[in-house]
């Protein structure tokens, strides 16, 4: 009620009339770049999408989508997992992934067709430079191939349920970017 009040009165104070400007007001700030003006980022035959470069709930929920489908990406050709650590800010989870695939392209390994979910669940918020996002993931059966291709089960996992997953994320003005900080799956 105090606000309703206290808005009130400034409103009042602006009910007297007054001549129209006959001017612009002027700037010297600069308009922020447009997507068309950021310089990609991503693997070339996998860019980042423009939404994906917001610092707003939906930019940082469509990163992290963007940041999930990139590993199944990499995985899908054993892709360099480079531009997982170059989206990353020192996430432990985001490294050992990167590490992973980094190994298992280096032996010659490679995947069988496999499949994924990602939804986003819960209110993303966004207070400043962080970002946390909620999000559920799934995965079906990753069935792992050695360099003669011959299965490897050591290295073959089931499929996963639902798992309640979610992320940090920090901006990078530099950028115009997500980053993630923390990555949590299950």
């Amino acid at each position: 009620m105090a606000a309703l009040v206290v808005a009130g009165g400034m409103l009042a104070g602006c009910s007297e009339a007054e001549p129209a400007s006959q001017t612009l007001p002027t700037t010297s700030a600069q308009a922020a770049p447009t997507t068309e003006a950021l310089p990609p980022l991503g693997p070339a035959d996998f860019p980042m999408p423009p939404e994906a470069r917001e610092k707003t709930p939906e930019g940082a929920v469509e990163f992290t989508r963007y940041y999930i489908a990139l590993g199944h990406h990499i995985s899908e050709g054993i892709h360099d997992p480079q531009p997982l650590r170059d989206l990353s800010r020192n996430c432990d989870t985001c490294e050992m992934v990167a590490d992973s695939y980094a190994s298992d392209r280096a032996a010659g390994y490679t995947y069988g067709p496999n499949t994924y979910t990602f939804d986003d669940y819960g209110t993303t918020v966004v207070e400043g430079d962080v970002a946390a996002v909620g999000f559920t993931y799934s995965q079906s059966e990753l069935v792992v191939y050695g360099s003669s291709g011959e299965l490897l089960r050591d290295e073959s996992a089931p499929a996963t349920g639902d798992l309640r997953s979610g992320a940090e994320l920090t901006w990078d003005a530099s950028r115009a970017s997500w980053l993630v900080r923390i990555l949590t799956i299950g």
